[in-house]
């Protein structure tokens, strides 16, 4: 589901190679902002890019309910986006946010886990051998603990990280939110679903 997320809430986008000129003998091509390209590429390598386009071309404009663009200031982008086939349920909305994730964290309650479970962020793990400093054999800390050792160990080889979450709503908190908030009229008044 968050690779959907991803495509939801992106400017790139992948398309079938149709110049004959091109020096790649790939049949698609990866086009837009080079971190999302980046981001669809990483999807690219376990899904096929026949998957990445059907994916792409599943979303529609009609369920797109709020967009808050990306600015360098707010270092995230978010969508929300309605489900047609999940009406009346309590997640027929979901509020999809990327970006840095220093910006992302304080906002964030729960973790997926790799087993599909959910944590509280404020649970305690084991933090794996490679994110130890120098000075430990071995440590316990919150998730969001292991997220920023993560983050910084990324950092230190000059990568890039891009945190991605979601929250799910039904369509009658989504419009009492809007309603609540100038009706989504500025971006201020959008920022709240994150």
């Amino acid at each position: 589901m968050l690779v959907e997320g991803l495509f939801w809430n992106s400017s790139a986008r992948i398309e079938v190679n149709t110049d004959p000129d091109t020096k790649k003998d790939e049949p698609y091509v990866f086009l837009g902002n080079v971190t999302e390209q980046g981001i669809i590429k990483f999807f690219n390598k376990v899904m096929t890019s026949q998957e990445c386009l059907e994916q792409r071309n599943r979303l529609t404009e009609e369920n797109t309910c709020s967009l808050i663009s990306f600015s360098s200031s707010r270092k995230r982008a978010s969508i929300v986006v309605k489900y047609p086939a999940k009406a009346g349920q309590d997640d027929e909305v979901r509020i999809y946010t990327k970006g840095a994730p220093d910006m992302i964290f304080d906002s964030t309650t729960n973790v997926k886990l790799a087993d599909g479970s959910i944590a509280s962020f404020d649970d305690t793990t084991e933090i794996p051998t490679e994110l130890l400093n120098a000075d430990e054999t071995s440590a316990t800390g919150t998730y969001r603990e292991l997220y920023e050792r993560t983050v910084l160990k990324f950092a230190k080889k000059a990568f890039r990280t891009i945190l991605m979450t979601y929250r799910d709503m039904s369509m009658a908190e989504f419009e009492q939110v809007k309603a609540d908030n100038n009706n989504f009229d500025k971006e201020k008044d959008r920022e709240v679903m994150e």
